[in-house]
């Protein structure tokens, strides 16, 4: 971008401020100031300064500098993150009490969102482009290629589904540019391919936000608004190259584009567990989404996900050991480091190095949050009896963001693992809203249980329960 626009440079702050105008500009209501849209919006602005103090070499602040200030803005991000979330887990929980969904239309017509859509996503591309890899897509990269050649792999520092993802990027890089020439060199490839993995992962979070809203919500142009607006939010450009805070993300909403079938829903969201580094907290979900499913559905969903999620770690550490004794015992030093990162015997002293609020000073406090947690996911998982999508989305948008609060590791940070469902829970519509495309025929929007116990959609076979006009 620089070689195209000379002198071209826009940094964290001011590209908060821009794109906060253009967020208001396209999706907030003038006409009628005190309404939940607006409320939804400046709720998801009001995350991003967070994000910025919680890293305050964005600010041009440095630790060696300024390390009393460095501390201020980092503990003052933290604090921010977790008041933030705190409030967005709020407006999930109440979510069921807003009875009145109207349809609300973007201030730009369907043409003008595809338009913005596009060009803040070759923005956010050229970004990636021109700033060095994360750490974290590098590590997934390298382990990948040491899996495709069976080399060892002393301790795997990345999720599974983030080491295949990187064998599968240095696949394709190795393809596409056959290793001849300027590309014999294996550190250009490498870079490549941590290139792709987040642009990759970008591209299906915006996919999927748009299949959702055509599918489930029967609206192409709310998909689009949905997509557009998580390009715009400042949240995804401050962390648009970070793998671990992506590609869980994407599995995740890809799992609500296939909720219909259990058995790919759930190998999605295995896929999205063993993306995690240290701990899968996405298994919390399993308890309702198995609920909302019901009986069958509700052990195949279950089933993919232990099989595709178990494969996954087994099967990295299997490609990555030399031998079958260091393979067993490298998986169980895996299981044992997820039992010590939940109980919190690995948060470093100070915690300087990951940014969270857990430290070995508060450790004691995150005990109750935890029980604080579990009782929110028994609560969620039981009511109602008999969930609809509509529960699903918001109670499972809530389990994630409450995660953060007891998330040993960068606690609060991961904001982009929730922000894709909750851009869900702003747009979902009631079904008043859905346009009915036939006689008999409700659409993909229908909210009706998707359980054993309601057959949903066309041509599901006989007894399947249709709306009349």
């Amino acid at each position: 971008m620089r070689d195209l626009l000379t002198g071209y440079e826009v940094n964290e702050a001011t590209w908060f401020y821009l794109s906060s105008l253009l967020i208001a500009a396209v999706f907030f209501r003038f006409g009628r100031i005190w309404s939940l849209r607006n409320v939804d919006v400046l709720l998801l602005l009001s995350l991003s300064p967070g994000l910025l103090l919680v890293d305050p070499e964005q600010l041009g602040v440095v630790l060696v500098e300024q390390p009393d200030r460095y501390h201020f803005l980092q503990t003052l991000g933290t604090t921010w993150l977790f008041g933030g979330a705190g409030l967005v887990l709020v407006r999930l929980l109440c979510d069921p009490l807003f009875k009145r969904r109207p349809l609300i239309e973007p201030n730009l017509a369907a043409q003008g969102l595809v338009f913005l859509a596009v060009s803040a996503f070759a923005f956010l591309m050229a970004k990636v482009v021109v700033e060095p890899p994360s750490s974290a897509a590098q590590t997934a990269v390298t382990q990948g290629e040491k899996m495709l050649r069976r080399q060892d792999v002393p301790q795997t520092a990345g999720g599974a589904t983030s080491t295949a993802a990187g064998a599968a990027a240095t696949a394709v890089v190795e393809v596409v540019a056959p290793p001849r020439g300027a590309w014999k060199d294996r550190a250009r490839i490498r870079e490549l391919a941590a290139r792709i993995i987040p642009m990759i992962a970008h591209l299906a979070v915006v996919v999927g936000l748009y299949l959702v809203g055509r599918m489930h919500f029967g609206d192409r142009r709310q998909g689009v608004a949905m997509a557009t607006l998580y390009l715009l939010v400042p949240c995804t450009s401050y962390a648009v190259g970070e793998v671990e805070h992506v590609l869980p993300a994407a599995f995740c909403i890809w799992a609500f584009v296939c909720v219909r079938r259990p058995l790919v829903a759930g190998s999605l969201m295995g896929a999205a567990c063993g993306s995690l580094v240290l701990l899968p907290v996405f298994l919390a979900l399993l308890p309702l989404w198995f609920v909302f499913y019901e009986r069958k559905r509700g052990m195949l969903f279950v089933l993919a996900l232990v099989v595709v999620g178990g494969a996954l770690q087994v099967g990295v550490l299997a490609l990555t050991s030399p031998d079958v004794p260091e393979f067993s015992g490298r998986l169980q030093r895996a299981v044992q480091t997820v039992v010590n990162e939940f109980a919190g015997e690995t948060i470093a002293e100070g915690n300087d190095s990951n940014g969270g609020v857990w430290n070995e000073t508060n450790l004691a406090y995150r005990i109750p949050v935890i029980v604080v947690f579990v009782v929110l996911l028994g609560g969620l998982t039981i009511w109602p009896r008999r969930k609809t999508l509509e529960h699903l989305i918001s109670h499972t948008a809530a389990l994630v963001v409450a995660t953060q609060f007891w998330y040993s590791h960068q606690g609060g940070v991961y904001v982009l693992w929730y922000l894709p469902l909750l851009l869900l829970v702003v747009f979902r519509p009631r079904l008043a809203s859905v346009a009915v495309r036939g006689s008999g025929d409700p659409g993909a929007g229908w909210y009706e249980p998707i359980g054993s116990h309601v057959p949903v959609g066309t041509g599901l076979g006989r007894g399947a329960t249709r709306l009349r006009n």
